[in-house]
């Protein structure tokens, strides 16, 4: 990912990826396309690329999530970072990786170790239409995880692989959010009386064990480390640290987050949640603050704490903060699990594209995706059962 070759290359450039480019410009003269493989040059676009992005309100597009990706992922995946320029101004950026020795592809910079959604960024639809163009040109394996539901850039990619007959699957997912523009008494009253029972006896639980706190923090770029290691210490009591897929274990992952959380505590923007029982924390959430809303990027409780639901316990202290903040939303990100309903049933629709240039491409890349996904499903789900059945055990004693 860290290639010494040009960082800035033109159309007419060879991609140092055995990618052959194709012959035909289908740019004008005011137009070209850029392609950065180096950490470097993406560290000076930086302006130009927070520019671009301010109105897409998500901290998920923003260079401070692609710059940490591009430091964290450099092993596994190789920055292909896409740029349309029309008279020398930025017009578009589509923040590509390759990734893959056997079946190599085109996916969205970290989006198969964070597993969130991801976007292209883009001033118009024309430059929109030129950007897709620009990928579709190279000819390789495409993945795109997470491209919100019937969005400009949703409906171009699809009118784009319709008009040129280009193979390709669609998947949607669920993204839960609670709106928290209201009052939280209001919101309150909206759970079940039986859920709102059941915090309360969560609490008293806890409570038989020591003084709960909950405490929100903002961290400065000089204290982070030391309540990040307290968040990822509390993560990997549960099951992602049997699975190896804690922040503490996973060590791109965890480096992921720290360069990340250093950039945006240095703007004022993450907050980390934790749930302390007797001055023990039992529960902690990596958050950020961008565009009024809380995006929910890590949540982790310790297991042998399982009897009184310290995660369900943080969360609605979280949700709550939101509300008392006067934030618009909670986004909750990550995967729709069931027990986020107990405060919403809203969500978001996003698409993941597999996209294959060849019948070849898209049986081979098939048969690789689905021997992987089907091999860490099984160890997900083993590992929350297991934890599971610790919980239950651990009630029974109660």
């Amino acid at each position: 990912m860290t290639s010494p070759v040009n960082a800035f290359m033109t159309r007419e450039a060879t991609v140092p990826h055995e990618v052959e480019l194709p012959e035909t410009v289908h740019f004008t003269a005011e137009t070209i396309v850029e392609y950065i493989d180096d950490i470097d040059a993406l560290q000076q676009i930086r302006s130009e690329w927070d520019a671009l992005t301010s109105s897409f309100r998500t901290p998920l597009l923003t260079h401070n999530w692609f710059a940490s990706c591009a430091r964290a992922f450099s092993y596994q995946e190789q920055t292909e970072i896409l740029l349309v320029r029309r008279q020398g101004e930025m017009d578009a950026i589509a923040p590509l990786a390759f990734r893959g020795k056997f079946h190599r592809r085109l996916e969205i910079m970290g989006s198969f170790v964070t597993n969130e959604p991801g976007g292209i960024i883009f001033r118009n639809r024309h430059s929109l239409e030129q950007l897709w163009e620009a990928v579709f040109d190279m000819k390789t394996t495409v993945f795109l995880k997470g491209i919100r539901y019937g969005s400009p850039e949703a409906q171009a990619l699809e009118c784009m692989l319709h008009s040129r007959k280009i193979r390709y699957l669609a998947r949607e997912e669920q993204i839960p959010w609670v709106n928290t523009a209201g009052k939280w008494v209001d919101f309150e009253k909206s759970i079940s009386s039986s859920r709102r029972s059941s915090f309360r006896r969560l609490r008293r639980l806890a409570e038989s064990k020591g003084i709960v706190v909950f405490e929100v923090v903002t961290p400065s770029p000089e204290n982070v480390d030391g309540y990040l290691n307290e968040l990822f210490k509390v993560e990997a009591a549960g099951w992602k640290g049997r699975t190896g897929t804690a922040m503490r274990s996973f060590e791109a992952l965890g480096t992921f987050f720290r360069t990340y959380s250093r950039l945006e505590a240095g703007e004022g923007k993450l907050r980390l949640f934790f749930l302390k029982v007797g001055g023990q924390t039992i529960a902690g959430q990596l958050t950020v603050i961008r565009a009024d809303r809380l995006w929910i990027f890590k949540i982790g409780h310790d297991e042998s704490w399982s009897w009184c639901s310290p995660g369900i316990l943080l969360m609605n202290e979280v949700i709550k903060y939101c509300f008392d903040s006067g934030l618009e939303s909670c986004e909750m990100l990550g995967s729709d699990e069931p027990w986020l309903h107990i405060w919403t049933n809203e969500s978001h629709t996003v698409v993941t594209y597999r996209i294959y240039p060849g019948v070849l491409d898209a049986l081979s890349d098939l048969l690789a995706d689905f021997t992987e996904t089907i091999s860490n499903k099984v160890m997900t789900r083993f590992a929350k059962r297991k934890g599971m059945r610790k919980s239950n055990a651990d009630q029974n004693t109660q």
